[in-house]
């Protein structure tokens, strides 16, 4: 293997790494609106439960849901952004915008930034 490869691996493992990371963050953070202090797992419980939610789990069937419902917000986004993301790319192809700011306004016509980051 060359050195361009293990370079590019490497990076891939530690985008992985952080990709997992602000997932499981961004999970927690949820589940601490929706529990009370004494009812929160720790990250380690919540982040085995999500690596094989069938499996035995220290977690209790509320924090199970909660933990689930968080991840799939997660991924709802993340999602969505590809998708939006794919249609710029395919309309700029297409000459129907010419950047960002504008496919932002064909996609959500009349809307600010704010309004824009919080439809996401």
């Amino acid at each position: 293997m060359d050195q361009f490869q293990m370079d590019h691996q490497a990076l891939y493992h530690l985008l992985k790494i952080k990709c997992e990371r602000e997932t499981l963050d961004d999970i927690l953070q949820g589940m601490r609106t929706l529990l009370a202090d004494e009812a929160m797992p720790t990250a380690e419980q919540v982040r085995a439960f999500l690596q094989a939610p069938d499996g035995d789990t220290a977690l209790d069937p509320q924090q199970q849901m909660v933990a689930m419902d968080q991840m799939l917000q997660c991924m709802e986004v993340n999602f969505r952004t590809c998708c939006d993301l794919l249609r710029y790319q395919q309309m700029k192809k297409a000459s129907a915008v010419r950047d960002m700011d504008e496919f932002l306004d064909v996609l959500y016509p009349g809307n600010t930034e704010e309004e824009q980051d919080e439809s996401v």
